[in-house]
């Protein structure tokens, strides 16, 4: 929270500072003036790739990010941006990136974990950090660290600009309850690691690019799949070829989306405009994590209450089977890979920290719902109620 007053603060003072004619203000050495300090700063344009289609709702954070940074700018640093395939496939774009052919790029990391499986961590984790760790992790505990220990070794500069929240979970066209319901369907799940996890647990897992998602759902290439959160879900309209949704979302408890900046055009940027481009992706950080959240919640509400989707949910056995099973893939990664054991180490070191504190918080580490618990024993049960 005192970050996010602090961002706020200096977005006031920006504003502030530009309405009451701030840099016209008199030199120190008494001289005439001559124009202010921001005049000196040199117009600057850059092309912003994405890995999101321009009807994506994830596409709405590299376009907040874009305009942010303009903002801060007075309008002198202004990045295009570019939806999936304008400028490139999505799978070109760290590429593009990496050597300069753009400035920048809006992406979700664990499509590069075919390069490195520790992408994957940084933009999602299996059953492990929701979205308050995640955003906790960023500012507080290293997590902006890891990011560019990882993505510099790739000549770019990294920083997160969106949190999505937890996904739905497994969209699927006949309802799925356990291991065993998963095991003969074709399901597309997102990450090399979810795929390791998978084939551990019997399940077929094959990949579907997200475009395409809605079409092999509804002719049957595949029989479950996944993309995002409710509200990015409703994008792509799964609802209208998947009546089920088992939930939650344990290969996906939560995803960040970042922003990858090719290094030397990073390092060619003045002070003042890598400063504007700190404070707009942590501004769109702290946007979207209230952003998605209400509109999941409200996607939800209207999927189940007028769309007609119904929920199930996997039993405790086998959510503890999955949990015993991303642990052990996990360890197994970061003792061979130097990359995902620095970032595993940390992840591990912030939850040594939060460990107490969560505990005692209970409930009210992200509320809870009244129907579920009834303190009286009124309504006999504590479990949480069917949908």
């Amino acid at each position: 929270m005192k970050k996010l007053l602090a961002i706020l603060l200096c977005v006031a003072m920006i504003f502030c500072f530009a309405a009451c004619g701030g840099g016209e203000s008199a030199p120190a050495d008494g001289g005439d003036g001559g124009g202010d300090a921001a005049s000196d700063l040199p117009e600057v344009t850059w092309k912003m790739g994405s890995t999101w289609g321009s009807g994506n709702i994830h596409f709405l954070a590299d376009k907040r990010f874009a305009e942010l940074v303009s903002q801060f700018t007075n309008g002198k640093f202004t990045i295009q941006n570019y939806a999936e395939g304008e400028l490139c496939a999505a799978a070109q774009l760290i590429d593009y990136v990496q050597d300069g052919t753009i400035e920048a790029g809006g992406d979700w990391g664990g499509y590069w974990a075919g390069k490195d499986t520790t992408f994957e961590i940084l933009s999602t984790l299996i059953d492990d950090f929701d979205s308050t760790d995640y955003f906790n992790w960023f500012y507080e505990g290293g997590g902006l660290d890891c990011y560019n220990y990882v993505y510099n070794q790739y000549n770019i500069q990294y920083y997160p600009i969106a949190l999505t929240g937890t996904e739905s979970g497994i969209r699927s066209n006949k309802p799925i309850e356990s291991l065993d319901d998963m095991k003969g369907m074709k399901i597309r799940l997102g990450g090399v690691l979810a795929g390791k996890v998978g084939q551990e647990l019997g399940i077929n897992i094959t990949t579907v690019a997200a475009a395409e998602l809605y079409e092999s759902l509804q002719r049957g290439v595949i029989d479950a799949g996944e993309f995002s959160g409710p509200w990015a879900d409703d994008s792509l309209k799964l609802q209208e070829v998947c009546p089920y949704w088992c939930a939650p979302a344990w290969y996906q408890s939560a995803g960040v989306n970042g922003v990858m900046i090719n290094m030397d055009a990073w390092n060619a940027l003045p002070a003042e405009y890598q400063e504007a481009i700190q404070l707009a992706a942590e501004l769109t950080v702290a946007e979207s994590f209230h952003k998605y959240h209400w509109n999941n919640a409200a996607t939800t509400n209207l999927m189940l209450q007028e769309q007609g989707i119904k929920i199930t949910k996997m039993n405790d056995k086998d959510k503890q089977i999955i949990r015993d099973t991303a642990l052990k893939v996990y360890a197994a990664e970061a003792e061979s890979n130097e990359n995902f054991k620095y970032v595993w180490d940390s992840m591990e070191a912030y939850r040594e920290t939060m460990n107490v504190y969560r505990d005692w918080l209970g409930d009210y580490s992200f509320g809870y719902n009244r129907a579920d618990a009834d303190l009286s024993g009124a309504n006999g049960s504590t479990e949480r109620h069917d949908y």
